[in-house]
């Protein structure tokens, strides 16, 4: 799981009619672990969320809370590829 997480790891995918899919990873990185969150759209933007955690547990509970919230505005979630 190091090298996959290294690389980042896809912990869910969000779609909405009319918007780009948003994606959910998770990082480690030498300065500790990242939860992201970008769109699919292939023009560089910044990330829409960009978090610093100290444990996997709380990345986890972050992500999973983000992507209720999410589901509950309207969003779907896809099957990871």
């Amino acid at each position: 799981m190091e090298g996959i997480i290294s690389e980042g790891l896809i912990l869910w995918r969000l779609s909405m009619a009319g918007r780009s899919d948003l994606r959910g990873r998770a990082f480690e990185l030498p300065d500790g672990l990242f939860f992201m969150v970008h769109d699919d759209c292939e023009t560089p933007r910044p990330y829409t969320i960009l978090e610093r955690h100290d444990d996997i547990v709380s990345l986890v509970d972050r992500a999973e809370d983000l992507k209720r919230s999410l589901c509950k505005c309207g969003w779907a979630e896809l099957d990871v590829e």
